[in-house]
């Protein structure tokens, strides 16, 4: 990895300075454990940092009893989500996946709002946040919009915010009953998740890290035939933890004996 360059740092407790302050060439930065590996490779060439780590507005986790939610600050780190019981009580399967990303140094200092606006493919937050029906708050000097983790998360590496724009919260509704997460992984990133909210009714499958966004399908409960061609028409990865043919073999696999389909 290359040398990082020189760069400028605005640092701030306050969230409308910091609003103020980022824009294209200003790039919000708390964990930097997406931001620091993407400028040493030439990826990412800000010309100053805005920190954002000493912002209390943004680091905060809080229950909403009456609306089901439990609302999650952008600079929140892997590892306070996986430990909190908040987290753990309403949204048990997120605070698991929370507890296996990456490794201890990541998890100690990578956060929600980072995982989500890098957009890295192989992730795992994504995926179970968008079977949960989660939303963001995204914010600027200009106001504040609300985006769903499907609008937010738009390509590999891509998402719809605007330069001057940064996450603030994600919302999350409480955990239904029948949910699930798993994945394949061999090394730090996961190769293929999978998440799976199962009801007599339905299906709710949502599929990351091998398509370039996390994809989910509802499918009637019993409908193989749905279930078959969701996963055949999936877009899924060619790279080095292995083709789409091995990929949508593995994901079939999974889900004929998760769902109890296996003839």
């Amino acid at each position: 990895m290359a040398v990082l360059p020189e760069l400028g740092l605005v640092r701030s407790g306050d969230l409308d300075e910091v609003l103020a302050a980022v824009d294209y060439d200003h790039a919000p930065y708390a964990g930097g454990t997406e931001l620091v590996p993407a400028m040493g490779l030439g990826l990412r060439r800000p010309a100053a940092i805005v920190d954002l780590k000493r912002v209390e507005a943004l680091k905060g986790i809080e229950v909403d009893a009456d609306a089901g939610t439990v609302t999650i600050g952008a600079a929140v780190t892997h590892r306070r989500l996986s430990d909190h019981p908040v987290v753990r009580e309403h949204l048990p399967t997120l605070a698991a996946a929370a507890s296996r990303v990456g490794n201890a140094r990541v998890r100690s200092t990578g956060t929600v709002g980072g995982n989500l606006c890098f957009a890295e493919p192989r992730s795992d937050l994504g995926c179970v946040l968008l079977a949960l029906g989660a939303t963001a708050e995204v914010r600027s000097a200009r106001g504040a919009r609300i985006l769903s983790i499907d609008e937010l998360i738009v390509g590999a590496f891509e998402t719809s915010l605007e330069p001057d724009e940064i996450l603030t919260t994600v919302a999350v509704p409480f955990e239904p009953p029948g949910m699930s997460y798993w994945k394949l992984q061999s090394y730090e990133r996961p190769t293929l998740g999978v998440a799976l909210v199962v009801t007599e009714s339905q299906w709710e499958v949502t599929v990351g890290a091998a398509t370039e966004r996390p994809t989910r399908a509802v499918i009637v409960a019993g409908d193989t035939a749905g279930l078959a061609a969701f996963v055949d028409g999936l877009e899924l990865s060619d790279d080095m933890t292995g083709p789409p043919d091995y990929k949508r073999s593995v994901l079939r696999g999974y889900l004929e004996r998760a769902l109890g389909t296996t003839r």
